[in-house]
């Protein structure tokens, strides 16, 4: 990242990839102490994230399923 000709960050991809948005947004949900604690906290995420919300299966899949096997 670059302001007035000087570099002032740098954004790390190393871990990035193409994938399914789903399972980030399963990351992004799943509880976090003082963070997504509750279903009401979930639902201000989607207010924010704009996209339709996943269903409970998407998420079991994602986050119970597809990242613990990783």
């Amino acid at each position: 990242m670059v302001r007035d000709g000087n570099i002032t960050g740098i954004i790390d991809w190393s871990g990035g990839a193409l994938g399914d948005p789903r399972y980030d947004v399963s990351l992004a949900i799943r509880p976090k102490p003082n963070a997504i604690e509750t279903e009401s906290e979930i639902d201000v995420f989607f207010e924010g994230y704009g996209r339709r919300r996943i269903s409970e299966s998407e998420y079991k899949y994602f986050e119970e399923g597809l990242y613990a096997f990783f």
